[in-house]
């Protein structure tokens, strides 16, 4: 773990640098910078840690014959393993407690230094709970962005303002579309006559056409507000029924399948350094560029599943749960199958 952070800062460090030295930022600003990423960098390469750590360790015992002595002192395969598996399973837990309560609020801090502080990109837009809420030059959008539509917007409101900040147009639709013009669906628009008396004039329009400041093109909502959400969060969003119902699923599955990836690698990773020891008698110098296979093989088929899912070809439960549920009882079988 120490060693693959390390790695990853100085690699981080000197890939960014420049762009700090640029903006004229401070040492303390860019000690924060990556003290924060910490947690980050934790969340994303914990499954490799697993795998690594288990495999390093069975392949010394195998190198030192200390395995081998085990074996004839009648212990099992299942029972000298036990303790990487435990260990492999109390990290991914702890690494869920990192995703709920540390990670959401350390990682938003980079973004926002490294947006705002370090590009000078002030973010115009932000994403709370499955709603999308736009500051533009004349007014504010607050909607919901189908996942199968393109230019597609439910729930879809705009409140225009004067230079002085008295609201001049409140529009409200069940739904919009953009293909050269705004389209707006089953709603109204209110417009001020008096607004020292309140008095407005109301509009109610099944189907209407309307020229809005912005386009869809100009709308920025930071990605890290929607993917660097706790879990509760993500959780929270499929049951909300202003979400878009896949795009939460495949959130919170994906996510949450990603902190205990680990597990599945690791079941696989033990007996696979155990058949290299028996069958060519090498304990490291094959374990670790198989399990590094095994790693890059896995994330493979992770990350294309999470992305079937999001084209709707596969249920969010399975894109992201079959993949451990497979190998997981394999690795304990081979496993099984050393004695």
């Amino acid at each position: 773990m120490s060693a693959l952070i390390s790695l990853y800062l100085l690699i981080d460090f000197f890939e960014r640098i420049d762009n700090f030295m640029e903006a004229d930022q401070s040492m303390d600003l860019i000690a924060k910078y990556f003290l924060l990423k910490i947690p980050f960098m934790l969340d994303l390469l914990q499954p490799v840690f697993i795998l690594l750590a288990g495999v390093i360790t069975l392949g010394i015992l195998n190198h030192n014959n200390e395995f081998l002595a085990l074996k004839a002192g009648g212990i099992s395969t299942l029972r000298i393993t036990r303790p990487l598996l435990l260990v492999a399973c109390f990290v991914s837990f702890t690494s869920l407690f990192l995703a709920e309560w540390v990670l959401p609020t350390t990682y938003s801090e980079t973004q926002r230094i490294w947006n705002e502080e370090v590009n000078h990109k002030i973010p115009t837009g932000i994403l709370r709970k499955g709603r999308t809420y736009f500051r533009g030059k004349q007014g504010i959008y607050t909607f919901i962005k189908s996942s199968q539509t393109k230019n597609t917007f439910t729930d879809f409101a705009y409140t225009g303002f004067s230079k002085d900040f008295d609201p001049q147009l409140l529009l409200t639709a069940k739904k919009a579309t953009w293909d050269g013009q705004w389209t707006l669906y089953d709603g109204q628009i209110k417009t001020p006559v008096n607004i020292a008396e309140n008095q407005y004039t109301i509009t109610v329009f099944d189907i209407t056409h309307l020229a809005l400041p912005e386009t869809p093109e100009e709308f920025f909502s930071p990605t890290y507000q929607a993917s660097e959400q706790p879990i509760s969060i993500l959780l929270a969003n499929i049951f909300d029924r202003k979400s878009d119902s896949l795009a939460a699923q495949v959130d919170f599955h994906s996510r949450l399948s990603f902190i205990f990836l680990g597990i599945p690698l690791i079941f696989i990773g033990l007996p696979v350094v155990l058949i290299i020891n028996q069958k060519w008698r090498q304990d490291l110098t094959l374990a670790i560029p198989a399990s590094c296979g095994l790693a890059f093989a896995a994330w493979s088929w992770w990350s294309t599943a999470q992305s079937m899912a999001k084209a709707d070809y596969l249920h969010p439960i399975v894109a992201a749960w079959a993949m451990p549920l497979i190998i997981c009882p394999l690795g304990f079988w081979l496993l099984k199958k050393q004695e």
